[in-house]
């Protein structure tokens, strides 16, 4: 009878105290939602985040770029900038003025985008301090082509018709001119494709690993875009012209024209012309002792690779 007696004893005392922490609760939260709900003003330090610096300039670390902003808010309003450090951006492109080696921010000039940061419900009352000096160093900008690094093998009757290549084919790389001066390209990391049939789009990682820790790149990736069709071989019987040839002189040669084979898409085939290539051998380059013209193909199509001559040699003869 004792133990059931301390028993319910002690549930009571339980729920006593629930319910002493419960109403605790609700007081708590409700003397803090009318603390938030009132208005204060208080001073806080904003720390200043420079946007649109030109890319040659480096802004020096200054502990000194900080605004103290006082504020006149709700104490929802106040809580964001109680719970981490508060920051205000200040655009280099508006907001700034440019003096031998500084930047000057005066709060003249720069103040109407600093308002634009904060909500309609709140108000500032004053910005300190009026002017931020920004104190920069001077980089050099080149351009710096890119060097694909990779291991490409079509499948069989499968090419494409340009070189390898990606996009942007150069990057730009901001940085000491003395170490621009001696930077070449930028490879990409190495990437290996086999039995290709069909277009690639695939991104390639720059290999940045030997690059200057003073140098900055604009970006660290870039596309390999590669057109792969089907391909076939086509073949042109094209007339061979020999120039330069003395007018005193008459000149017989053979072959009076050349097979000429090439590479080309199954879409380009029927577009390739005999009018797209030219054959001509230059008497002025022939050599005392040679017995026979050079042919040099001097006009291609540009729908065509791997372009081949049958014959390397024309043989000729002078007559009266």
């Amino acid at each position: 009878m004792t133990t059931l007696k301390s028993k319910i004893l002690t549930v009571i005392k339980t729920r006593k105290i629930n319910i002493f922490f419960l109403f605790f609760i609700l007081a708590f939260a409700i003397l803090v939602l009318t603390k938030l709900s009132k208005t204060y003003t208080d001073t806080i330090a904003f720390t200043v985040i420079p946007k649109n610096i030109p890319d040659e300039v480096i802004i020096l670390n200054d502990s000194s770029h900080q605004l103290k902003v006082t504020l006149k808010a709700q104490g929802f309003k106040w809580l964001k900038y109680y719970l981490k450090q508060p920051y205000l951006s200040i655009d280099f492109n508006t907001d700034v003025n440019k003096a031998d080696s500084t930047y000057v921010w005066m709060r003249t000039k720069g103040f109407s985008n600093l308002i634009k940061q904060f909500s309609k419900e709140i108000e500032i009352e004053s910005i300190n301090p009026e002017t931020l000096t920004f104190y920069f160093d001077e980089n050099a900008v080149k351009y710096v082509p890119v060097r694909p690094q990779m291991t490409i093998a079509y499948a069989p009757g499968y090419d494409v018709m340009e070189e390898e290549s990606t996009t942007p084919d150069s990057i730009k790389v901001i940085g000491p001119e003395s170490l621009l001066r001696e930077l070449e390209f930028i490879k990409t990391h190495n990437i290996e494709l086999t039995n290709i049939n069909k277009p690639v789009h695939q991104i390639l990682k720059l290999n940045l690993d030997s690059l200057n820790t003073k140098m900055s790149v604009s970006q660290k990736e870039v596309l390999l875009a590669l057109d792969v069709k089907k391909f076939t071989e086509g073949t042109k019987e094209i007339p061979v012209e020999v120039i330069n040839v003395p007018k005193d002189l008459t000149l017989k040669f053979f072959p009076k024209s050349i097979y000429v084979s090439y590479y080309t898409s199954l879409e380009n085939f029927n577009a390739i012309k005999k009018t797209d290539f030219q054959i001509i051998c230059n008497y002025k380059d022939l050599k005392e002792t040679s017995t026979f013209l050079t042919p040099i193909l001097t006009k291609r199509s540009e729908k065509a690779k791997s372009i081949r001559l049958h014959h390397e040699k024309v043989e000729f003869i002078i007559t009266e």
